[in-house]
């Protein structure tokens, strides 16, 4: 039986393409360059990721989330031709400290609250967490806890299991919440449930039947109305 509702931020309660379009415009026009905005932006996310997934193999030392979606922002201006500076940079800054959640986010977070306990469990840094809560999405989790527990990004196996440590839930009492299927895949193979917000269109991994997501929905109005009765 599910006791507690873990969730991915970025990207599934954080609408990370709005809220950073600015910079990327910024930099588009001040370069003159042709890329799209739109381009720049998914161009970007896989880079992100590389980045991620390198600081785990690598094992060199947990780099933190800033400093990788910072290095695939520079590495992305890079591939097009553009080189951003100082105050570029900062205007990038400025708008991941500026996150904003999608508009269902909180209707959704307020319904599901009154059945299960919800976590925070994000690859950001702690503190940079703990002002998104605070002062972005403007809701009290149970608890907010960060990759930097264990040094290693998601889909890391030790995220899982240090959430259900921290917790003090069982790892078959969570239920992983995120649009990102590497991280659903990732709760699964430790033995969560998991929900896929299928926000952006996008095929689920090829993986095994245990691995695949419990849950398909759009948002989070779609998941409070199938989770709580």
């Amino acid at each position: 039986m599910i006791k507690a509702l873990t969730f991915d931020l970025f990207g599934t309660v954080l609408d990370l393409e709005k809220s950073t379009k600015s910079s990327i415009e910024n930099i588009i026009n001040n370069n003159k360059s042709g890329v799209s905005p739109e381009e720049f932006w998914a161009y970007l996310r896989h880079r992100q990721r590389i980045e991620q997934y390198q600081d785990n193999i690598l094992d060199l030392g947990h780099s933190g989330y800033l400093n990788t979606v910072k290095n695939a922002f520079i590495y992305t201006s890079k591939k097009f031709n553009m080189t951003p500076n100082d105050s570029e940079l900062e205007k990038w800054d400025e708008n991941w400290q500026n996150l904003s959640p999608f508009p269902e986010v909180s209707d959704g977070l307020n319904t599901l609250s009154k059945k299960f306990a919800l976590i925070a469990l994000s690859n950001g840094e702690q503190k940079f967490l703990n002002h998104l809560c605070n002062n972005r999405i403007k809701f009290n989790f149970q608890k907010i806890i960060s990759v930097e527990e264990v040094s290693s990004f998601k889909p890391h196996s030790g995220v899982y299991r240090k959430a259900s440590l921290i917790s003090g839930y069982k790892l078959s009492e969570i239920m992983m919440i995120s649009a990102n299927t590497f991280d659903t895949l990732g709760a699964k193979s430790c033995g969560m449930e998991a929900a896929y917000i299928d926000r952006y269109n996008l095929p689920y991994e090829e993986c095994h039947e245990m691995l695949k997501p419990d849950y398909v929905v759009k948002d989070f109005t779609e998941l409070a109305n199938k989770l709580v009765d």
